[in-house]
């Protein structure tokens, strides 16, 4: 059942560091948007996942 709140804990994480990459200024880097990407990417995936495959919430 937690596994639905994935995402939503993973959007969480990356609005928190949004936050300390501006306050920083690391924002211009290529790791960071890197990471920031990627982090996306999962979440769009595990949503996808949860919605195709998860028949409890269909």
């Amino acid at each position: 059942m937690y596994a639905i709140y994935g995402p939503y804990v993973l959007l969480a994480v990356v609005a928190v560091a949004l936050l300390v990459a501006v306050n920083r200024d690391l924002i211009s880097t290529i790791q960071f948007r890197i990471m920031m990407i990627a982090a996306a990417v999962l979440a769009l995936a595990w949503t996808v996942f949860l919605g195709a495959v998860w028949q409890e919430y269909r």
